[in-house]
């Protein structure tokens, strides 16, 4: 008898137990702008739920059409998945709530693709390109590159249609409702495959700039250093995971970008962990450059303190604490 009473007591302990640790997780849901490779790694965290390895109950959402530092600003979500652009554009016009915490890649996998027919950048005057939103990245990239690289004045000698998402420019060139298109992987490959001519790649012309981060607001960052120090390790493992495991990789890729070519998803893949970053640690300098880049669209970006943009702390913390090192080790 007293047999059956202890265990029916360490059932209900243990089942209390489970289910406190369960109440335990965190709910956490992360917004994200795109369904490009660089989003891998958070789409793996989402499939393995590997937040609960750090005691996160951890979603995603897809921003869609609207720019996910709304759902940053609204307070919809506490973190965001996206280029640095917003936070960038929103600190030159004044507004320093939002800082990057982790920024995962440093290169612009991005290119102008044009009709066969034009050759050069002189050739392009007068002529259409298919942008995205106004002020989002595409926009403010493709009007840097085209002043700053090519010599064209944006808008006066090259006419921009804020076409939206590489999804919908490159339809658009097909159809040509346009001339050109600004592109990102992985639709660069599928216009390389289809026959446009790559007029200038983005990465080769030098650009450096905080292409893919995790953002939070200065406040959250704050006031739930233990919440942000979960986020991000569940992000930096999952980085590992993308960069070791291919099979796994390959396979949430193919459920994410929904109908890609599996050579375009393979491509993708190894371009991608070529540019992402082991530790993925905010950098001034790239912010630096980045701010270089806005100047062109908002001059008074050169007076922008490069140093509020940015809280490294978080990363370095998780750096130093040998926490990476041991990630690919394993």
């Amino acid at each position: 008898m007293n047999t059956l009473k202890s265990s029916v007591v360490l059932c209900v302990l243990l089942f209390a137990t489970t289910s406190f640790a369960a109440a335990k997780l965190d709910s956490v849901t992360i917004g994200y702008s795109s369904f490009s490779g660089d989003y891998a790694p958070l789409w793996i965290a989402i499939e393995n739920h590997l937040g609960k390895k750090y005691g996160l109950d951890l979603k995603a959402i897809y921003a869609g059409r609207i720019r996910p530092q709304q759902l940053l600003a609204s307070g919809a979500v506490p973190y965001i998945v996206a280029t640095g652009t917003g936070v960038l554009t929103s600190h030159v016009v004044g507004v320093n709530d939002q800082v990057i915490i982790l920024t995962s890649t440093n290169k612009v996998p991005s290119a102008i693709f044009t009709k066969p027919n034009i050759k050069n950048a002189e050739e392009l005057r007068g002529k259409t390109i298919a942008t995205g939103r106004p002020g989002a990245f595409g926009d403010t990239m493709v009007r840097y590159i085209l002043k700053a690289k090519l010599g064209l004045t944006p808008d006066r000698d090259v006419k921009l249609v804020a076409i939206g998402e590489a999804v919908l420019a490159l339809p658009a060139l097909e159809k040509g409702v346009v001339d050109g298109a600004s592109l990102t992987m992985p639709y660069t490959l599928v216009a390389k495959r289809m026959g446009y001519r790559e007029l200038i790649d983005y990465d080769k012309a030098g650009v450096v700039y905080p292409y893919n981060t995790v953002t939070t607001l200065r406040q959250t960052a704050a006031e739930k250093p233990e919440l942000t120090e979960k986020v991000l390790k569940t992000m930096i493992d999952a980085i590992s995971l993308f960069k070791n495991n291919k099979a796994m990789s390959l396979a949430v890729m193919k459920k994410y970008m929904r109908g890609a070519n599996p050579e375009i998803i393979q491509d993708t893949y190894e371009n991608t962990i070529a540019r992402t970053e082991k530790v993925p640690m905010p950098s001034l300098d790239v912010i630096k450059s980045a701010l270089e880049i806005l100047s062109y669209q908002y001059p008074q970006a050169k007076q922008t303190d490069p140093n509020l943009l940015i809280d490294p702390s978080f990363v370095k913390r998780i750096e130093q604490s040998g926490f990476i090192r041991a990630l690919y080790k394993q």
